[in-house]
């Protein structure tokens, strides 16, 4: 029902544990690989041992706030990896950015001769991917993947170029940034970086990760995996509608804990079940073909379905054109007056309110 085909794998479920403090050490990894995540990022590994100031992590309305690039160094990562048993898919993430090509191919190279089954490299500069893409493709035989940072400029054309090099998976996106939180108390920033920026994640960065994902979904026929924003079943299914082969997953673990993996699994098979849509992979890219279909018009007016209204009136409340008015048992609707903007629907709680 829910397992999907990635890279040469067969995971249990879409659902992943991607780069972050969850996955920086050979204990955090297998605590994770107790989880019912299919598959697992490490940390991105660099040369060597970094400690980032504290502190580096805040959560800030339901998201993350992070400045955290610390790391154990590629030495305690190969000897982690060499004796590493877990039945859960590694994915080895090599912190590409502080480091150049030539260095971040020959690091693979060790890690793939301690055990490494899939590499992935992180770089802000997609020339530089491209140019590491095709140096590994040489000389390294497991699948290779890239981690995309947000708004990529001439994405088809870099996109393409990775495939043309040899990419065998894409995951996207990175966190957001650089951002600031200040504690109005003190006037300080929250996080101890040297400025106190840092970057942010978590469900306020969802509509960006799926426009993300459609846009890369649309030019590769690869595997992709989205990162960002979710925190629920809704969310996940989002990202694969959107295109995702697998969903990743941070922050919303960080916050809630391992647990959330069990949560939106059971989620998504609830969901196959009282949909009889028999099998995840049957939904992934559906928004692709609905935009295909869909009708577009100027003219829809919002409909409020009595039986499901409770007569709350927060729809009356944030329609700005006046047109929802209050019953005795429910709200109704001036279709004259409704000028369809959309606001009523995302305040009801009952999802009582249709377009038509």
């Amino acid at each position: 029902m829910l397992e999907i085909d990635f890279l040469g794998y067969r995971l249990r479920n879409p659902l992943m544990l991607t780069e972050g403090p969850l996955s920086g050490t050979e204990s955090l990894l297998l605590k994770a690989s107790e989880s019912e995540a299919g598959l697992i990022f490490t940390k991105g590994i660099r040369l060597e041992e970094q400690k980032s100031p504290v502190p580096f992590l805040n959560i800030h309305k339901g998201s993350l706030i992070n400045a955290d690039w610390s790391c154990i160094g590629i030495e305690n990562w190969i000897g982690i990896i060499e004796k590493l048993e877990m039945e859960t898919p590694l994915v080895v993430s090599i912190a590409k950015n502080y480091v150049d090509s030539e260095t971040a191919v020959s690091m693979a190279e060790r890690l793939v001769i301690a055990g490494a089954k899939i590499i992935s490299f992180v770089d802000y500069d997609p020339l530089q991917l491209v140019e590491t893409v095709g140096l590994a493709r040489r000389r390294i035989k497991v699948p290779l993947m890239v981690k995309l940072t947000p708004f990529l400029p001439d994405l088809e054309k870099h996109l393409k170029a990775l495939v043309n090099a040899g990419i065998d998976g894409i995951a996207a996106m990175d966190s957001i940034g650089p951002i600031l939180l200040i504690d109005t108390n003190t006037g300080a920033p929250v996080l101890g970086s040297k400025d106190g920026s840092g970057y942010i994640s978590g469900k306020n960065i969802l509509p960006v990760t799926l426009k993300y994902i459609y846009e890369i979904s649309r030019f590769v026929d690869i595997p992709v995996v989205g990162v960002g924003g979710v925190t629920d079943t809704d969310s996940a299914l989002q990202m694969i509608m959107a295109g995702a082969t697998g969903v990743g997953m941070v922050t919303s673990p960080m916050i809630r804990g391992l647990k959330q993996f069990t949560k939106i699994s059971d989620g998504l098979k609830q969901y196959l079940i009282e949909t009889e849509t028999g099998n995840i992979n049957k939904i992934r890219g559906l928004t692709h073909s609905v935009n295909k279909a869909r009708a577009i018009s100027t003219d829809y007016k919002a409909v409020i379905r009595e039986e499901k209204c409770n007569n709350c009136g927060a729809c009356r409340k944030v329609c700005y054109s006046n047109a929802i008015s209050a019953d005795s048992d429910w709200h109704t609707v001036n279709r004259v007056i409704c000028i369809g903007c959309g606001l009523c629907s995302g305040v009801c709680s009952e999802n009582a309110i249709y377009f038509k």
